[in-house]
């Protein structure tokens, strides 16, 4: 198989790249670094423990020291938490019913913790970090995107390296036995079909292709069937379908690692929909500013990045499927139960006080919504080179897992939206988008009240609206680019009139 950088006898790897002119350089805040320009990076964090020690000592984390159920009740008391304020704050189960292992969920539901795990003061510097290495790309088609990036030297000097030795901070569990960890049951349905409630909810799953040669790490629910036995929901067209089909077409069991915790960048990496084969571990590195060690598994010819909680490894055989689902979801209602794959465990390995993070998926605001804002960002800087025209994007919470935007333009005129919507939907991040509402750069796109004013107001609904009948897709040009010469849009900073006799009119 194809091994990851140099093969490097030591426990961890800490290297901080300085190639071709790209300055690694940090600052350092309490016990965290914060990225302090364009390509400033530096490494936030080891694993999930640590983090968990910065979100505690910046006030992002509640202790929960009370037994509390893994089947509803973590995830009642998430959901309640998650639709505070700002996403509330980080949860930390110290006794779950019937496991002494440790369950975290909200650990990244607002922007300040999203910031904190990625080692950043402002989800900007995603975009401007992102936007400096595609500046270095002559203008690209989609297709050639990932292989532009990945040739880049300031961007593969962030290829994980590879330690031969396994990672002395886990045990193994003998025999594996999944039963013994305190996986959730989000929402009364979950699993009916089969009579598995419990799913996995943050696992990086790891696989890599027959020949060694492409590896990929993606971020897929995950359904606990027993104590050796989970069937994993990969989607149609992801790596790791991909790869099943490549192993299976030949009557190979493939291959699967699941690490549960580590570095958060890699996880937000798995999580994030990268261009074609862009490798995910690379690109955490370049989110942390430094290349991730990567370790071997024990059962099956895999590498997995170090300082994870769990580390549960097995083989999905050709023609093995199980019934997983139904599902409760973003939707506010059940995804069917539907096949998943069906990997079988051969080796589990722990930290003696492993951590499990999980995550309550379910109507908006929650926890995912903030990471996916974090994905906005990097998405902006990737349209941004394909599409120059655009200025920038906002997916609100309650349209960010359909890829509906609000979408403004550089100088709109006639026709624009037409031609940008069509771009759009070309692309594969933009191909189930149901609504594009595109507005002009001076409006604000942050906000979906805002947006909705606009669109209701400044729309032309005889001119304005392209419908893509076939795909059930609209897109509404509200960027005011056809309004009557005549009207003048008016302007007044009301505050500044009124400020100085505000006290005088005795009003709150």
């Amino acid at each position: 198989m194809r091994m990851y950088g140099n093969i490097i006898p030591v426990k961890i790897i800490s290297c901080f790249c300085r190639d071709a002119g790209l300055q690694c350089k940090s600052v350092l805040k309490g016990n965290r670094y914060l990225q302090t320009g364009i390509r400033v990076t530096a490494m936030p964090t080891n694993n999930l423990s640590e983090f968990i020690a910065t979100l505690e000592s910046d006030g992002e984390l509640s202790r929960i020291s009370v037994e509390t159920d893994p089947l509803l009740e973590i995830a009642a008391i998430t959901d309640r938490i998650c639709k505070q304020p700002d996403g509330g704050k980080a949860l930390l189960f110290e006794r779950p019913t019937g496991s002494n292992f440790r369950v975290a969920t909200n650990l990244f539901g607002s922007e300040r913790r999203v910031c904190l795990a990625l080692g950043i003061d402002h989800p900007g510097r995603l975009t401007e970090r992102l936007s400096a290495i595609l500046g270095r790309i002559p203008d690209v088609e989609f297709g050639l995107l990932d292989r532009r990036i990945s040739a880049l030297p300031e961007f593969s000097c962030f290829r994980p390296n590879a330690s031969i030795e396994p990672d002395p901070d886990l045990t193994t569990m003998d025999p594996p036995d999944l039963a013994g960890f305190p996986f959730l049951q989000s929402w009364p349905e979950d699993g009916s079909a089969s009579g598995h409630p419990r799913y996995i909810t943050l696992p990086q799953v790891f696989s890599i292709d027959p020949d060694g040669g492409t590896p990929n790490s993606g971020l897929y629910r995950i359904q606990v069937r027993g104590s050796q036995e989970l069937g994993i929901q990969w989607k149609e067209g992801s790596g790791a379908a991909r790869h099943a089909w490549e192993y299976h077409r030949n009557g190979k069991a493939m291959p699967v690692a699941v690490l549960l915790g580590g570095d958060p960048a890699s996880l937000f990496s798995a999580m994030f929909p990268l261009p074609g084969a862009l490798d995910e571990m690379t690109f955490a590195g370049f989110l942390r500013g430094a290349p991730l060690a990567t370790l071997p598994c024990k059962s099956v010819p895999m590498r997995v990045p170090y300082g994870a909680e769990v580390v549960i490894e097995g083989y999905v055989h050709p023609g093995e499927s199980v019934v997983e689902g139904p599902f409760g979801n973003h939707t506010g209602y059940y995804s069917p139960a539907a096949p998943a794959a069906l990997m079988r465990v051969t080796a589990i390995r722990h930290r003696p006080d492993a951590i499990m993070p999980a995550t309550v998926v379910g109507p908006p605001p929650m926890e995912d919504c903030w990471m996916a804002k974090a994905w906005e960002r990097l998405l902006l800087a990737f349209i941004r080179k394909l599409v120059p025209s655009i200025n920038d994007i906002h997916f609100p919470f309650e349209w960010i897992f359909h890829q509906s935007a609000i979408i403004s333009l550089e100088n709109p005129g006639p026709g624009m939206v037409s031609e940008v919507s069509g771009q759009l939907w070309a692309l594969p991040w933009f191909k189930s988008a149901r609504v594009l509402l595109f507005v002009s750069a001076d409006s604000e796109v942050n906000g979906l009240s805002g947006a909705a004013w606009k669109g209701i107001n400044v729309t032309d609904f005889t001119r304005d609206i392209y419908h893509d009948r076939g795909r059930e897709r609209v897109a509404l040009d509200a960027t005011g680019c056809r309004l009557d010469r005549q009207l003048v849009k008016f302007s007044v900073d009301s505050a500044a009139l009124v400020a100085n006799r505000w006290k005088e009119y005795n009003l709150p």
